[in-house]
């Protein structure tokens, strides 16, 4: 068969590939909302964790207890993002938060002692040592 004077025959494979790359495009956008946990923010014992990375590396954040280092999140550059964090730091005794950007060496915060239902907000700086955090 021969395709319609000024059709290219490839034009309407073209238009089904390029719709299927936009679909996929935006399922992946939709997925990435619920990425940090639950969806309403808050873990099972209601404290969330808000990070705001101003430091122009990536960092992983990390809670360390004792001598366990629980993974909470990945966040990119000049982002922010949010985490449910597990119940189980909030069962006695404290944590502290760790930012480990990638190429660079880690840093700790203090000491967090935090009660269910309570929200940290945690700003990583360029440096930082000049980071803040805060217990609401």
């Amino acid at each position: 068969m021969h395709a319609a004077a000024g059709i290219h025959p490839l034009a309407g494979f073209r238009r089904g590939v390029a719709g299927a790359l936009l679909a996929l495009a935006v399922a992946g956008c939709a997925s990435s909302e619920g990425r940090s946990g639950d969806p309403s923010g808050a873990g099972a014992g209601g404290s969330v964790l808000h990070v705001t990375n101003r430091n122009w590396l990536d960092v992983r954040v990390y809670a360390i207890r004792r001598a366990e280092r629980i993974s909470l999140l990945s966040i990119t550059s000049m982002r922010t993002d949010s985490v449910a964090l597990p119940a189980t730091l909030l069962q006695g005794g404290g944590f502290r938060l760790q930012a480990d950007p990638v190429g660079a060496d880690p840093y700790r915060s203090d000491m967090l002692y935090l009660r269910a239902g309570q929200t940290v907000w945690w700003r990583l700086e360029n440096k930082l040592d000049q980071s803040s955090l805060w217990v609401h």
